[in-house]
């Protein structure tokens, strides 16, 4: 087994997967080596398997799940190649992930966030992952050519690693759903537009580049100062730590929420299928895909509301 682990990693580094992929799949196999890499191959049984994962399965829950999930990837590449007749791991218990409740925002917290937003320097990035529902690494691998203030969109064409900021690693999106181009509300086009006239201030150039970075100039802008504004801004705001991922929920919540069909937030989050968005998000459906939008005639709702109630 170790051997063919080994030759596995050889057979699917880069470009065949991304290097993100493939860094995670060797440190995965880093960790399965000590408890089945002495195991044979040819023969190998679920049993085998799992009676050699035993001390690996008292390591924490999450690790061991994505652990075994490069080892199923590995073991049906080996079926494929004729190495083995059947997949090992198919009847392997492995321990129960508890599910943890993303905590998300609802509609007058997100309006309190977006307001203190506007005092901190980097918080424009947060109020797009917010509003969009992007992936950090989607926002900030966009560049001024993804962007087109005249027609108040943004598309997705690529993601970074958000770890190295590296131009070698930009890379495609997710999946190809996750190529997708989103509307921006009125407010976020006009902070976009003094953002990109700041850049050329500072830069001292007549005008930017289309294949420049919106946040960033020669990187990437660091994953880090979007973590530390958006852990401020929630702190003024007075609302409870979440991190920038729940962001990216608490669109896709508020759009089911307010009755935005399964099949239209799943495009708009750019999931592969509607199942995925199913499967994360158990909410009704309203009609609409823009949360700024959604936001609004929330509150305006709330007004009328308060009216008649006098």
């Amino acid at each position: 087994m170790g051997k063919y682990l080994e030759l596995w990693l050889e057979q699917v580094a880069p470009p065949v997967v991304a290097e993100s992929t493939w860094n995670t799949y060797t440190w995965h196999v880093r960790q399965l080596q000590p408890h089945i890499g002495h195991l044979e191959l040819y023969n190998l049984t679920g049993f085998d398997l799992q009676q050699g994962l035993r001390s690996l399965f008292k390591k924490n829950p999450v690790t061991v799940q994505k652990t075994l999930g490069t080892l199923k990837t590995a073991l049906r590449q080996a079926v494929a190649w004729g190495r083995l007749h059947s997949d090992p791991t198919a009847g392997l218990k492995a321990p129960r992930v508890p599910r943890r409740e993303r905590r998300v925002l609802t509609p007058e917290e997100l309006a309190r966030l977006l307001d203190v937003l506007r005092h901190f320097r980097h918080g424009l990035p947060v109020r797009l992952l917010a509003l969009t529902g992007m992936r950090l690494g989607e926002v900030l691998g966009l560049k001024w050519d993804d962007v087109d203030l005249r027609a108040g969109t943004v598309t997705i064409r690529r993601s970074i690693d958000t770890k190295r900021r590296k131009f070698k690693v930009f890379d495609e999106p997710k999946t190809p759903a996750s190529r997708r181009t989103l509307s921006l509300d009125a407010e976020t086009v006009r902070m976009l537009e003094e953002h990109r006239r700041r850049q050329i201030t500072a830069t001292k150039v007549v005008s930017l580049s289309r294949s420049d970075l919106v946040f960033g100039r020669n990187r990437p802008l660091k994953a880090d100062s979007v973590w530390k504004t958006l852990r401020r801004a929630l702190k003024r705001a007075g609302l409870p730590a979440i991190c920038p991922h729940d962001l990216r929920h608490t669109a896709g919540s508020l759009l089911l929420d307010g009755g935005v069909p399964l099949a239209t937030v799943s495009h708009f989050l750019g999931h592969s299928n509607p199942g995925v968005t199913a499967a994360i998000y158990a909410h009704p459906v309203r009609r609409m895909c823009n949360v700024a939008d959604t936001l609004l005639g929330s509150a305006d709702k709330m007004a009328d509301k308060r009216r008649r109630n006098r």
